[in-house]
């Protein structure tokens, strides 16, 4: 049924979207819903009202004007948001939309910020809640009390000595009629009465039925249920008449309407039946009792009407259940706090507030907690507490070094022994010499009052504790700098390490993993802070360095690995002055022997490698040659090298020593040359002995209009660079095999001037003609 309704409206839509297209003169299919204003989808609504269609007679006429299905189901879509902003609306327990007038802020407000929040109506989730429905149930066994009525199917089963089975209707009349019995009258009678009725009149066709020994039964069942149509009036979220079956509720009509709109009485619902108010329905029986006595059954003809609520108030504050309440006239304060489920567990509910809205502005009223089931409330008022202050009646505190620091509970006569004793007493690194005991004054500033540890807990002094006071007993360990030694260079775990007494050398590089195998055990590094006796006299030295000899491996024996340290040693191992690690180079391309090989020397140098890898090929091409280095500082880069120089002059400066990781190649011999950039046709071409650049680029059908030729260059094999020079006369660099010419282009900026140069030396020559041709015609 809820369904129904929401196709209704997606039909209304589609009639809307109709208008809205033929009074543009606009195509149906050309309408994008998903652009719809929410004032537009709210004009649809009406407009079914309005024209008084069905959902099956708006959508078809919807798809008659070329309507799609797509439009169709984005409108439902669009319908379907609507329904949840609507129902987010009214739903106390989700963030709230509209603020009630009564809740309005104003300029000079002083409520804060938490009593500024918007509120939703208490119970309005109840006919908007997906997971709570109140649609009318037909497959229910029927109550004796039942009340048979004009429509109803009656079903008779006789068993037996005989057998028969009859499905009768009551007619208009309100009768039924047996056969070979003649008519029954039963409507108005309730199902147990009416089944004892037509058993009676059954036995005189059926003679042994009766009596105190049947041998024929009879049975009364319901059949069909009629149905009966009802009215919803007054401030319902969707007014109108509804047909229900013939056991629907109070509650079932409100969910199919959609219960009480924002302006509605849950309270004060009238069921007006033959022209009277049958009852009054309060659904806050329900909502707060679990009481549903008013959820009465309906009868054909019934009018619901929910008329507009009277006294709201508003309750914000330390409540379980804050909200929008209708109250009753003459209930009380303490009514209120119930239906809002009673005070949080922090509530301060000495002294309750109203906040009550008059013409001259607006009043506050402390309301004690003795007086709550007296104090009535008007229309408008805000209800709001607050939460209980934080602060301890009777807590004192300890930290530091006991067993167990924290709050305890302050008696009168507590004393500071009692206290430790109560937080299990003092640890062994406990500080002896003072404690601090800080204590609040009346006016909350504070004292502090010393004591000594040692003295107290030898029962020497006590002092009697007052609330609130914080004690603080620290470790010796607090009370000074706790000193470590530091270990670093060539040890697996540098770091710093606490320092404790008799720790040695040895133990400090124990600590630190070892030594590293690039160690040097015989030059090890002790930095020592000045005594503190040397640290007092003035003077340049600000440290001593010791140095300290010992033997590979942690059973160092007796030499300098015995050395004590102090506190704030820092050790450092040096590496050995020729260690290194293993280091190799790799040679490829044309040479004899190609793969990786060991730097055994720092001396090594180019020329080396070329010698180790049993010299070049007689395919090599040395002047393509190139180094790939990688560094630290520069990443991997490709070295500029001349080999045939280097091979000529080893050991020169051009000859270059080796580092770990270097890659040399030695080429095959190349045979092109190849062009790119700004050209005509970038292609690769034939090596030719002796040219220059410019001739590779008349080969590629020369210059693009954008070509920048005074920067057009050579990049050599090796890595090595020539370009252009020359203003007036250009001197392309020359080529050699496997080189690339590159021709850049112009910058946009030279482009434009050379643009306008053009068109600058263009109107010249055309003024030129002009006044040639004036002149002759003179």
């Amino acid at each position: 049924m809820r369904t129904h309704f929401i196709f209704q409206k997606a039909a209304t839509l589609l009639l809307f979207i109709f208008f809205i297209s033929t009074s543009n003169a606009q195509d149906v299919k050309n309408v994008n819903v998903n652009t719809l204003s929410q004032e537009e989808i709210q004009k649809a609504q009406k407009a079914m009202l309005d024209a008084g269609l069905s959902e099956e007679e708006a959508i078809q006429l919807a798809r008659q004007r070329g309507a799609t299905e797509q439009q169709i189901s984005d409108f439902r879509k669009r319908l379907s948001e609507q329904d949840t902003s609507k129902q987010n609306m009214y739903n106390l327990y989700e963030e709230p939309e509209v603020l009630p007038e009564n809740e309005q802020e104003t300029e000079n407000s002083e409520r804060t910020s938490e009593f500024d929040k918007e509120l939703q109506v208490f119970g309005a989730y109840l006919f908007n809640n997906e997971n709570l429905t109140f649609e009318p149930q037909v497959n229910i066994q029927t109550p004796k009390n039942y009340e048979i009525g004009f429509g109803d199917q009656l079903l008779i089963h006789i068993w037996g000595n005989s057998q028969n089975n009859y499905q009768l209707r009551v007619n208009n009349n309100g009768q039924i009629i047996i056969p070979d019995l003649g008519p029954v009258y039963v409507a108005g009678l309730s199902f147990d009465e009416a089944e004892k009725k037509i058993v009676k009149n059954l036995t005189s066709i059926y003679a042994d039925m009766g009596g105190e020994n049947p041998g024929t039964f009879a049975q009364l069942n319901m059949g069909q249920l009629r149905s009966i149509r009802v009215n919803l009036l007054g401030e319902v979220v969707t007014p109108g008449t509804y047909t229900l079956p013939v056991t629907a509720t109070v509650f079932n009509g409100l969910y199919l309407s959609g219960g009480p709109n924002e302006i509605g009485s849950f309270r004060n619902i009238k069921i007006i039946r033959d022209n009277k108010v049958e009852k009054l329905i309060d659904i806050y029986k329900l909502l707060v009792d679990a009481d549903p006595s008013d959820n009465i059954i309906l009868k054909d003809g019934d009018i619901i009407f929910v008329p507009p609520v009277e006294k709201n108030v508003v309750v914000n504050g330390e409540f379980k259940r804050n909200g929008i309440f209708e109250i009753k006239e003459g209930e009380m304060l303490n009514d209120l706090v119930r239906f809002a489920g009673g005070f949080n567990a922090a509530a301060y509910t000495a002294n309750t507030q109203i906040i009550r809205q008059t013409q001259s502005g607006q009043q506050i009223i402390d309301v004690a907690f003795n007086q709550l089931n007296t104090t009535p409330l008007v229309k408008g008022d805000t209800i709001q507490n607050s939460l209980i202050t934080d602060r301890y009646e009777n807590r004192v505190s300890i930290e530091g070094a006991v067993y167990h620091p924290g709050e305890y509970e302050w008696t009168e006569g507590l004393t500071l022994a009692q206290l430790i004793n109560k937080a299990d007493q003092l640890l062994p690194e406990a500080f002896k010499g003072r404690g601090l005991i800080t204590r609040y004054n009346a006016d909350r500033t504070t004292s502090a009052i010393a004591f000594d540890v040692k003295d107290i807990s030898s029962g020497k002094q006590n002092i009697v504790l007052q609330a609130d006071d914080e004690v603080l007993i620290k470790t010796h360990f607090d009370m000074k700098e706790q000193p470590y030694i530091s270990v670093n260079g060539e040890v697996l775990d540098p770091g710093a390490f606490n320092w404790s007494k008799n720790m040695t050398l040895g133990d400090a590089i124990f600590l630190a993993g070892g030594l590293t195998e690039g160690a040097d055990s015989t030059f090890i590094e002790i930095a020592r802070r000045l005594s503190y006796r040397d640290a007092t006299v003035l003077s340049d030295t600000i440290g001593h360095v010791l140095i300290a000899n010992i033997s590979r491996g942690l059973q160092f024996g007796k030499n300098d690995a015995e050395m004590i340290l102090q506190p704030w040693d820092q050790v450092s191992v040096r590496t050995a002055p020729n260690f290194r690690q293993n280091e190799s180079v790799i040679i490829s391309g044309e040479v004899t022997y190609a793969g990786a090989y060991a730097i055994t020397n720092k001396q090594m140098r180019i020329s080396d490698l070329v010698n180790m890898a049993g010299g070049f090929t007689p395919k090599a091409y040395l002047e393509g040659a190139t180094l790939n280095r990688f560094s630290e500082e520069l990443g991997l880069e490709q070295v500029a090298i001349n080999l045939q120089d280097i091979l000529n002059s080893p050991k020169d400066s051009k000859d270059l020593l080796l580092k770990n990781g270097d890659r040399l190649n030695i080429p095959e011999f190349m045979q092109t040359v190849k062009i790119i950039g700004s050209v005509q046709n970038p292609f690769s071409i034939t090596y030719e002995t002796g040219r220059n650049a410019k001739y590779y680029v008349n080969r590629t059908g020369g210059f693009q209009q954008q070509a920048n030729k005074k920067k057009t260059y050579v990049q050599y094999p090796n890595g090595e660079t020539a370009v252009t020079k020359g203003f007036i006369f250009k001197r392309y660099p020359k080529v050699s095999p496997g080189s690339v010419v590159v021709v850049p282009e112009k910058v946009e900026k030279e482009r434009n001037q050379g643009a306008w140069l053009a068109i600058a030396s263009t109107m010249a020559s055309l003024a030129v003609s002009i006044a040639t041709i004036v002149s002759i015609s003179k």
